[in-house]
């Protein structure tokens, strides 16, 4: 696993959760220290090859908007049930990331009753995606349940599963797979940043909107970089090039360059709705067979 991952991993957990007990301007040296980070990863990502393109876990893109203010909203992440409607390989990887941005979702708010149900989800899709031996201990199981209502230890537990699937992953070469969970991960993620965000506080969802849009890019290469595309996965790479090709013909983007934080860059209402209504009709398409 690449160090600057773990690195942006732990910034983003050291954020969340020292945020009641910080002053306002340590949290935001942090916060930009984030930016920065991911700014370079994803800079870097431009000029590497097809298999190490840089792309985020569902926790570190929940992390950022959850300490954007987004709300917790009961019933907004897809319903565990949902995972006997999926009939096809490609769809249950797909939904094993957007269940996973749940997964995350859910216990950055301190949901500990849905984080059981949404952990039993994620391991039954991972024995039917060949990912089983990352969630066969059953000491992790009870570490995660022990964990749950304590902020540190279950950011802790979640990002050693995170690491525990990149080493899976290495090991038995499965980056293609992974690049389709990410796939779902990151529709889940954004489509979460849209439907729970404050409408008061839009500016600054708004922001890390586009931050993670920055991302899509390297997405789109590394699904296009897949080996035996099904015909379902080559549709949704379209779907996300054309999502990627919108946001970068904005005319928000003609200053890009002299921004230097995406807490900065104001998207109009306009375009931001439009942007929102292509991720929902996204994220429908993944989850709703």
């Amino acid at each position: 696993m690449d160090k600057k991952i773990i690195t942006a991993l732990f910034i983003s957990a050291m954020i969340f959760s020292s945020c009641g007990e910080e002053t306002k301007q340590q949290v935001s040296q942090e916060e930009q220290a984030q930016d920065d980070l991911l700014n370079e990863m994803a800079e870097e990502g431009e000029d590497q090859e097809p298999e190490s393109f840089y792309l985020p876990s569902a926790l570190q893109i929940g992390s950022i908007f959850q300490k954007s203010g987004l709300s917790y909203i009961k019933g907004l992440t897809n319903p565990p049930e949902n995972q006997e409607q999926y009939i096809t390989k490609s769809q249950k990887i797909l939904n094993f990331g957007v269940y996973s941005a749940d997964l995350a979702y859910i216990v950055l708010n301190g949901q500990s009753q849905d984080a059981t149900a949404y952990w039993k989800t994620i391991k039954s899709l991972s024995d039917k995606i060949g990912f089983g031996a990352v969630f066969e201990s059953e000491e992790l199981m009870n570490r995660f349940q022990n964990s749950l209502g304590n902020e540190d230890s279950i950011l802790n537990v979640m990002i050693d599963i995170q690491m525990k699937t990149d080493m899976f992953v290495d090991e038995n070469n499965l980056q293609d797979v992974t690049h389709i969970i990410f796939a779902g991960a990151w529709i889940e993620g954004m489509y979460l940043g849209v439907k729970a965000s404050n409408p008061d506080n839009q500016h600054v969802i708004s922001g890390r909107l586009v931050e993670q849009m920055t991302i899509l890019g390297n997405l789109v290469k590394a699904l296009r970089s897949n080996s035996n595309q099904t015909e379902d996965i080559k549709q949704l790479t379209k779907d996300l090039n054309k999502l990627d090709k919108f946001f970068s013909r904005l005319e928000e983007n003609k200053n890009s360059q002299n921004i230097k934080s995406f807490r900065d860059y104001k998207v109009s209402k306009e375009h931001l709705d439009e942007l929102s209504g292509m991720v929902i009709s996204l994220r429908d398409r993944v989850t709703k067979v």
